[in-house]
């Protein structure tokens, strides 16, 4: 079997060690997953009961064009339906993006580290992936900017970041966009917007309305707690959706999914209680870390990494240890992160559970 040459240079996305797998290795009754920035919390009792109501109908394909969730979406960001495309996650945007603007010979522009997705789908098609060092933990604008050329098609721009958890202010995205040709396609991941505390979280929209050359994409994996059905969005020129249309599977998004994220939609005023929730649980690990002695990076999302380079093993062995205690988290190193471990927020039981194991193992 001779594969296409692409593939050599691709390492396969590694997730989080399943709970089950995990209580199953080490013989415990109970595992504590904070590897994957997943809310700790199920979906909404009124998105499990519409997620029921539609068992009966699965003998029929779902709406391929996901009308009614691209209509409650266009709605709710002032749009049109024509500018929403609805994806089996994220992650499945950003590899139509790839499809419809990178070939052999052009590049995409992202920081390093950053979300794995992000070279995966460039070299995937044959693209040069360029890479721009953080600067303090969070993307750098004007280096990016400078690495902008005539083969760059694509600039992928998470916020908050990924692994970090460092936030932008939207001026300076505004000021770096406006910077852009016109043929170079700015992706503005903000899987972890519903998250952030600053006042300027929204403003990517304005962005995308007042741009022609902007994505944003959001997901419902995050704080709406549909991890396990895989609905994420992107507000996008007309263009480009109908680009993606003409790569995009059939019924590529399921009719859970797609009933699950319309009703979660809906109740967009019970988000606060949980973001909430998350920044107490961001707090209490803030002050656990300093009650340790353990430097963090302070984030505006629902994980953050921390430097793990001082504990009584060293610090690629530390997901392993804390592993066998009960706790899942991130390992650093294959996030271009060593000597950190990146962690969810979890409940206070949860959180307190880490910081304990985490305290075990100091010298």
């Amino acid at each position: 079997m001779k594969f296409v040459s692409q593939l050599e240079n691709i390492t396969p996305y590694v997730a989080g060690a399943p709970i089950e797998v995990v209580a199953k290795r080490y013989g415990l009754e109970r595992v504590v997953k904070l590897a994957s920035n997943e809310s700790p919390l199920p979906p909404f009792p009124e998105v499990l009961d519409v997620i029921t109501e539609k068992f009966s109908d699965l003998n029929r394909y779902p709406d391929s064009e996901c009308r009614e969730l691209r209509a409650a979406l266009a709605e709710r960001f002032s749009v049109t339906p024509e500018e929403i495309i609805v994806g089996n996650g994220s992650c499945e945007l950003l590899v139509w993006l790839s499809l419809i603007l990178l070939e052999p010979g052009t590049e995409a522009v992202f920081s390093d580290p950053t979300f794995l997705v992000y070279e995966e789908v460039t070299l995937g098609r044959g693209a040069t992936p360029v890479k721009v060092p953080l600067k303090k933990f969070a993307n750098d604008l004007d280096a990016m900017a400078a690495a902008v050329n005539e083969k760059t098609r694509i600039i992928f721009l998470t916020n908050p970041h990924n692994p970090t958890g460092a936030y932008l202010p939207a001026a300076d995205i505004a000021r770096f966009a406006g910077g852009l040709p016109d043929d170079c396609l700015l992706v503005l991941d903000e899987a972890y917007n519903e998250y952030v505390e600053e006042p300027d979280s929204q403003a990517g929209i304005e962005l995308f309305r007042q741009m022609d050359n902007v994505v944003l994409t959001r997901t419902f994996s995050k704080i709406y707690s549909l991890c396990g059905l895989r609905v994420g969005y992107g507000l996008c020129p007309r263009p480009v959706r109908e680009a993606i249309d003409k790569v995009r599977q059939p019924f590529n998004v399921n009719l859970l999914a797609q009933a699950a994220a319309l009703k979660a939609l809906s109740l967009e005023n019970r988000l606060a209680e949980r973001r909430a929730q998350t920044h107490e649980g961001r707090r209490q690990l803030y002050e656990g870390f300093e009650r340790l002695g353990m430097k963090y990076v302070k984030t505006q999302s629902n994980f953050m990494l921390v430097d793990v380079s001082g504990l009584s093993v060293a610090a690629d062995d530390v997901p392993e240890e804390l592993m066998r205690r009960g706790v899942i988290v991130r390992p650093g190193r294959p996030l271009a992160c060593p000597g950190y471990i990146r962690v969810s927020v979890g409940t206070p039981e949860e959180n307190e559970l880490f910081l304990k194991m985490l305290g075990d193992l100091q010298r």
